[in-house]
Parts: C-alpha cells; sequence; structure tokens
C-alpha cells in the first residue's frame, strides 16, 4: 500500500512544482486579456468595413467570432443578395414593358366605313 500511495504523493508534488506562480500569471493574463481585445476590436472593424462595402446587405447576417468566421458569413450574405437584385431585375423585366405602347388603329369616321369595319372583323 506504501508504494501506491508514494505515486500520488509524488504527483501532486509534481503538480504543484509545475505550476505557475499568481506573481507569473498576472502579466501573462492582462497581456492575453488585451490581445483578445485587440482580436475582438479588429474583428468588429473587419465586419464595419464589409458592411460599409455593400450597404444592401443586412448587419445581421454578418456575425463570426473569427475573421475567417466573418469573411464567410459576409460572403454568404452577398450572394443571397446579389441572387435577390437578379431576381428583382427579372421580375421588372417582365412587369413593365420598355418604350411606348403600340398606336391602335384608326377608327371608322362614317357610319358606312363603321358598318365595313364590324362586317371585316366577323
Amino acid at each position: 500500500m506504501d508504494e501506491l500511495e508514494q505515486p500520488a504523493e509524488s504527483d501532486d508534488a509534481t503538480a504543484t512544482a509545475d505550476a505557475p506562480s499568481s506573481d507569473d500569471t498576472t502579466p501573462l493574463e492582462e497581456a492575453l486579456a488585451a490581445a483578445e481585445s485587440a482580436a475582438r476590436d479588429a474583428i468588429e472593424r473587419l465586419r464595419t468595413a464589409l458592411l460599409a462595402s455593400d450597404p444592401d446587405v443586412a448587419p445581421e447576417m454578418v456575425a463570426g467570432e473569427t475573421a475567417a468566421e466573418v469573411e464567410a458569413s459576409f460572403a454568404v450574405a452577398r450572394e443571397v443578395v446579389d441572387r435577390l437584385r437578379e431576381k428583382a431585375r427579372r421580375d421588372a423585366a417582365v412587369a413593365v414593358p420598355a418604350g411606348a405602347p403600340g398606336r391602335a388603329t384608326r377608327a371608322p369616321a362614317s357610319a358606312l366605313e363603321k358598318i365595313r369595319a364590324g362586317l371585316g372583323r366577323m
């Protein structure tokens, strides 16, 4: 039993010896927090710049925790906007004919011409 207890005690001693002291982690933690904050700020600036480059993209469609995620979501949002633009362009082309409407034929002026025109349509 002593053999089993001894390695456990030595593991605890090793773990305690390997752990950095609280004095060492404070500057490291501060540096890490500053780096993470700078990264978040850079990602937010990237998101803002991408949204400014195409104002038709809805800001809700662009999200992510990393630059790659933000760029990927912006690419997807831009594809959606492009598809909607193309669909609107196609729908507008069908709904509104280009140019002035065609001219109507001249209606007959006299009663006899009206009768002939009516009989000609039969």
